[in-house]
């Protein structure tokens, strides 16, 4: 019998609807959750869609019901201790970098998902809260062994510590090549230490901790979001 090439997309979106800290309140946040899981449906209907969420304070199971019609299964990792210990300090980036290794992990030892990751060709994450737009080509990011970001953005920060993070990797939509997942957790653990121990973000970190031989570069990842912080929205 012949093999099944692998090509499905598989997005990994990482949520926290009951956070400790910004600005945006918890209805609209989850109103804006299904807004961007809507997009990531329509724009891509055959991809495997697993939401992450890894709020801090344990997510309400109406909440989960409310989304669980747009994606294919949801890792309810809200209140899991080692997220909890650095979303309660408003450790945004260690967080965020703790659910995506907890994934990777489920990649590696869950049973179901193991044959999910048999079908797909593309691994991608996507904060909640993003909405796709209409020129979003699954094929910008068909590179075998690669990661792909949009193009590195110059550091802001205006310290020492540009000499070893002199640029950054926008995190909000990037994909990398289901070959990498033992790759990627090394990244996660890199940045973890490097964002406790220097205080830089997780984007800051990414780019520092990805082998450069292994980045692709696109100019535009055709999404837009909504900042926490600020409730701007952000074209990217």
């Amino acid at each position: 019998m012949a093999s099944i090439i692998p090509d499905r997309q598989l997005f990994i979106v990482t949520s926290a609807l009951n956070p400790n800290m910004g600005i945006i309140n918890r209805e609209d946040r989850l109103q804006q959750t299904i807004d961007g899981l809507k997009s990531l449906r329509e724009k891509c209907p055959d991809a495997f869609i697993m939401l992450a969420e890894g709020s801090p304070e344990k997510v309400e199971q109406e909440k989960i019901k409310a989304l669980a019609d747009y994606v294919d299964v949801v890792a309810d990792f809200s209140s899991d201790p080692d997220i909890t210990q650095f979303a309660a300090n408003g450790r945004k980036s260690e967080a965020e970098n703790v659910l995506m290794l907890k994934c990777m992990f489920l990649f590696k030892q869950d049973v179901g998902m193991m044959k999910i990751l048999e079908s797909t060709s593309r691994i991608y994450k996507c904060s909640a809260r993003t909405i796709i737009d209409s020129n979003f080509n699954v094929k910008e990011h068909n590179h075998w062994g690669k990661y792909v970001f949009k193009k590195r953005m110059p550091t802001w920060i205006s310290d020492s510590r540009k000499e070893f993070a002199p640029s950054l990797l926008i995190t909000r939509l990037f994909s990398f090549c289901p070959s990498l997942i033992n790759d990627y957790i090394r990244v996660c653990k890199m940045n973890i230490n490097m964002t406790l121990q220097t205080g830089i973000d997780t984007e800051h970190a990414h780019f520092v901790n990805i082998y450069k031989d292994n980045l692709f570069e696109i100019d535009t990842i055709h999404c837009r979001g909504i900042m926490a912080g600020t409730g701007l929205t952000e074209i990217y």
